[in-house]
Formats: structure tokens, C-alpha cells, sequence
């Protein structure tokens, strides 16, 4: 994290200029791209889109920065999924999809894979061994089911078996491997993580990802966030509730310094106004009155 601050600060090719100004609160006209609108808005394999999706779907292409507001059981997972849908399909490179926890992650990844795009979950190497319901689109069970490479299966059988290779072998796995790795990752339309994870040494070779979208933002420390953001953004999402639980932060020097207020709320709060889902799936309208009464506008 310390590493990604120090890079949004020193390095000018780590964010766009737009975003550098508009992340440091300074003023800046707003910006509106140039891009060819999908004729339909929702995604294959997605459920049709409602009105306030359909707006947030159509608004977001066109901003270089975005906050979508999602309160509880509003689609923001099915929005986010078809985001990425349709930056992917406007060719404009890989796109880069966070969140701060691995569940949240999966959720997502899970989405986007059924819209038909190609998709890989990067895991952290000490969750590999974990099973979830994406594991077949994580990158070491996707090089593990690889035809392509016999050589690399037949070294991976027998480091399975006897549990270790010989120094050759190993030598010759390993850099089979991560040519492997690089290939998958290179080849992907998507590439899931969690926020501190796209700082794994994989991503970190040569890899600019122009469109990010991070998802339940909310729930990250602003450090966290910056992490992904300074691998190249241009077009930056993010998608979550500030009138929902923050981040969490144990030390309360750390919390009394900023540190549990989001990227997203620090954004609202300098005027950044967010796009609002507004339309509920989870709730009975009875029981969904008094929150939105309460805790919404």
C-alpha cells in the first residue's frame, strides 16, 4: 500500500492526469469521452437491466471517473458484471476488476464469466489450496487443466506425487510456469483480485490496465483502493454504499488519521456526485421503507 502512494505520487504514467487531479480534490472541468454506445445495454447471460442500471451502464462509459451508489439488493454485482461487459467489448483492453474481500471478488467473478468474456481469478499463492465456487477460473487451476503444455503436466504429476523435483526439474517447472502464467494473464479480458492483490509480483511486469472497477469500495481503506488504481487507470469505477458499514480499522490513531473513511466517501464529500441504483430486489417494500427513509435521501 505504501508502495502504491509512493507510485501515485512520483510516478506520472501510474494515473491519468484527470484522475490524479480528481482524486486530490483539485479543480477540474468535467470530462465527458467520446465512445460508440452498445445499442442494448444488458449483458448476455445477465438479467435484463432496470431504468436506474441502464442510466448508470450508459453514464459510466462515457466518464473517465465514476462512483455508483448501490443500497442493499439493488443489482450492483449484475451492474458492475455488464460494466465490464461493455468496456471490454468498446477494445479497450484488459480490464481490472477488484474488491476488497475474496467473497466479494468471487461473487463478481462468478457474474462477468457468465456474460461469455474470458475470464481469470487471481488468488493469493496461500489461498490456492481453498476451494470456491469460481476455482476452475483461478490462474493455478487454469494452468494445472492446460493441454497445451504436456511438459508442464507431466513435471507437475510428478511434483505432485513425489512431493519434490530435482533441481533441473524444478528450475525447468518453474520457468515453465510463469511463462504459462503470463500467456494466461496476457490472454484474459478480465482480471479478478482482491485490491491488495493486484499488487502480486504477476501483475507487475509491464501490465497497465486502463479501465478499473472496484467493487464494494466502500469497505476498503483508501490505501487499499490506490493499490490497483496506480497500475495504469484512465477509467476509473467505483461501485459500493457509503451509507453503509466503512472499512474496517482496528487502531484507532489510524482511524482518527482518515483512514476509515473510503476513496468513495472522501470523493462524495469533495462533491463528486454518485450514481444511485434505485430500484430493489431483496425486500419486501414494507421492510425496505424505513431504511430508505432513514439512511437515504
Amino acid at each position: 500500500m505504501q508502495a502504491a502512494l509512493k507510485t501515485f505520487a512520483v510516478d506520472e504514467n501510474s494515473v491519468s492526469a484527470y484522475l490524479y487531479h480528481r482524486l486530490l480534490g483539485h479543480e477540474v472541468d468535467d470530462l465527458v469521452m467520446k465512445v460508440t454506445l452498445p445499442k442494448r445495454f444488458s449483458a448476455p447471460g445477465l438479467p435484463e437491466l432496470n431504468h436506474s442500471q441502464v442510466y448508470a451502464v450508459k453514464t459510466v462509459l462515457q466518464r473517465p471517473l465514476s462512483l455508483i451508489q448501490g443500497p442493499p439488493g439493488t443489482g450492483k454485482t449484475v451492474t458492475s458484471a455488464t460494466i465490464v461487459y461493455h468496456l471490454v467489448k468498446q477494445n479497450q483492453g484488459q480490464v481490472l476488476v477488484c474488491a476488497p474481500s475474496n467473497i466479494a471478488v468471487d461473487q463478481l467473478t462468478e457474474k462477468i464469466h457468465k456474460t461469455g468474456l474470458k475470464v481469470v481469478r487471481l488468488c493469493a499463492k496461500s489461498r490456492e489450496a481453498l476451494d470456491s465456487p469460481v476455482s476452475f477460473l483461478a490462474l493455478h487451476n487454469q494452468i494445472r487443466n492446460l493441454e497445451s503444455e504436456p511438459e508442464l503436466k507431466k513435471l507437475q504429476q510428478l511434483k505432485d506425487e513425489t512431493g519434490e523435483l530435482s533441481s533441473a526439474d524444478e528450475k525447468r517447472y518453474r520457468t515453465l510456469k510463469r511463462k504459462c502464467e503470463s500467456d494466461l494473464l496476457r490472454n484474459a479480458d478480465v482480471i479478478c483480485c482482491t485490491c491488495v492483490g493486484s499488487g502480486d509480483p504477476r501483475l507487475s511486469h509491464g501490465y497497465q490496465f486502463r479501465s478499473i472497477l472496484i467493487d464494494e469500495s466502500t469497505q476498503a481503506t483508501e490505501p487499499e483502493c490506490m493499490v490497483p488504481v496506480v497500475l495504469g487507470a484512465r477509467q476509473l469505477i467505483l461501485v459500493g454504499d457509503h451509507c453503509q458499514l466503512g472499512p474496517v480499522v482496528m487502531s484507532k490513531k489510524a482511524a482518527k488519521a482518515g483512514l476509515s473513511q473510503s476513496l468513495f466517501e472522501r470523493l462524495v464529500v469533495l462533491g463528486i456526485r454518485p450514481i444511485r441504483l434505485q430500484v430493489q430486489y431483496r425486500m419486501h417494500p414494507a421492510l425496505s421503507a424505513f431504511p430508505s427513509n432513514i439512511f437515504y435521501e
